[in-house]
């Protein structure tokens, strides 16, 4: 009977329109946005502290599906082959210090899930609906040669974005005793080939003359993105803020995935820092990126 449903709702969905989530690792889908064709849109319900879950699927209000109608069945791109995934019934979950509405799956993790209460919630992955074709986001090492060709227009970014900070809220570090350093390159990630595209956080530790080597004043921490093709690198976005050594206000990205849809490349992530966190996409422009869906995920 459930087959029998998700066959006649995948009738009714239109060519090019689909829903898009993150699966947790203990099988729980939680939808964050829709794609009419043309635009994106986020019609799930947001966290909340006090929730009425449905039932059953059945019992979904029709709202909340968008232009997709109820997907019993998603495609899950958390392993190494798209798997098809069922929903066995809406259930609820603790994002921080909220509850968010899901959709529990028949998913078996590689690995035994946490307990619910760990945050923020490990995450396996992209889930789509109907099926569509997703470009996986490749995690690229510090150490390899791309971030070596990279560095010079990633270090002059940071410059530039550090400051703009700085106009606005001062810094303890004289210019010319920071920009020198290269950043240290934390994470990196890329999509496609010509050209490249990259997502860096980076970061620069800092400390007052007089202090000990291993002392901490405050850290500079940069996320970005760059387009590459070839030795060429420009930058598309930097953004620097100065934080406590303790980096509490920073947000992390965990790329899911990416899809190129009527011309235009598009990369699906969570954020998450200590007490938050949230799904967005990014459209990928020749000169820059605009985020054209931010969705609240649940914070403290």
């Amino acid at each position: 009977m459930l087959a029998l449903a998700a066959s006649l709702a995948a009738a009714d969905v239109k060519p090019g329109v689909f829903g898009v989530g993150v699966l947790r690792r203990d099988g729980i889908i939680v939808p964050f946005a829709t794609y009419d064709g043309k635009r994106w849109a986020d019609k799930w319900p947001v966290p909340d502290v006090q929730l009425d879950v449905p039932i059953a699927l059945r019992d979904v209000p029709s709202k909340w599906w968008g232009p997709t109608r109820a997907l019993a069945e998603w495609q899950s791109w958390a392993t190494k082959e798209p798997q098809t995934l069922r929903v066995v019934q809406p259930d609820w979950i603790d994002v921080h210090c909220t509850r968010q509405i899901g959709l529990r799956t028949d998913y078996k993790p590689d690995e035994l899930p946490p307990p619910r209460t760990v945050q923020p919630y490990p995450k396996d992955g992209l889930v789509v609906s109907p099926p569509q074709p997703v470009e996986r986001i490749a995690i690229v090492s510090p150490d390899s040669q791309e971030v070596r060709t990279a560095m010079p227009a990633l270090r002059e970014a940071f410059n530039q974005a550090e400051r703009s900070m700085e106009n606005q809220y001062g810094h303890p570090i004289p210019r010319r005793s920071r920009e020198g350093h290269d950043p240290e390159v934390e994470a990196i990630y890329a999509v496609g080939e010509h050209p490249r595209i990259y997502h860096v956080e980076t970061s620069r530790r800092y400390r007052l003359l007089g202090q000990k080597a291993d002392d901490c004043e405050a850290i500079a921490f940069g996320t970005g993105w760059f387009a590459a093709d070839g030795a060429q690198v420009s930058s598309l976005y930097m953004r620097v803020d100065l934080l406590n050594c303790d980096k509490r206000g920073a947000s992390y990205m965990l790329p899911l995935g990416a899809m190129r849809l009527r011309g235009s490349l598009y990369w699906l992530a969570q954020y998450s820092g200590w007490d938050d966190e949230r799904y967005v996409v990014v459209e990928i422009k020749e000169k820059s990126v605009k985020v054209v869906l931010n969705t609240w995920g649940g914070s403290c």
